[in-house]
């Protein structure tokens, strides 16, 4: 399926709570260079002056999170995914399971903190969730964007897994954004 179908990159990125209301105006302003960037400095390894720690996933869509999808096209659902979720679980992703292994206590509505955009015609959308410094403190392994905001509950779009790094987020210390961009169109 990675290879044809769907593909999703997924960032997770830490950084200090001061740092926060400049990243939320980013990510209101220009969402595409605050994405760039977290490719760019993921890449280069080094510069990570507004960020502490930045990791990187390739995971899946969900089956049950297309079908969803093609339900949305077809106006037989109404209800979007508009929340970003976060876990801390190094476990395996699995394409049909809708849960995240161990997910924090709540999660973050990307219509009031952080941005859902359509790129590049109909061919894939980019998620940003901000996470606010009172965040409980976690270790981020997981992530996924949802349908609801009760957690383990919904219909989840993806699941990403940060198994060559994870971030640590401290409450009240600092802050974080996980960025996902999903492309439903594969290359021959």
């Amino acid at each position: 399926m990675k290879r044809f179908g769907p593909k999703d990159e997924c960032y997770a990125v830490l950084y200090n709570a001061k740092d926060a209301p400049y990243i939320e105006k980013l990510t209101m302003k220009d969402p595409n260079y605050l994405y760039s960037t977290f490719q760019e400095k993921y890449n280069d390894h080094l510069g990570l002056s507004e960020f502490i720690a930045i990791a990187k996933a390739d995971d899946i869509v969900t089956f049950p999170g297309l079908s969803y999808c093609m339900q949305l096209i077809l106006g037989s659902q109404t209800v979007r995914f508009n929340f970003m979720c976060a876990g801390s679980s190094g476990t395996i992703a699995d394409p049909f399971k809708q849960t995240l292994y161990s997910e924090a206590a709540s999660r973050i509505n990307m219509t009031t903190s952080g941005t859902i955009a359509r790129l590049t015609g109909p061919d894939a959308m980019q998620y940003i969730g901000n996470f606010p410094a009172s965040f409980q403190t976690i270790t981020v392994k997981e992530s996924c964007i949802n349908t609801t905001s009760v957690p383990n509950t919904g219909i989840l779009l993806n699941r990403n897994m940060f198994s060559s790094s994870d971030i640590v987020h401290v409450s009240g210390g600092t802050a974080f954004t996980l960025g996902s961009r999903i492309s439903f169109v594969g290359l021959p």
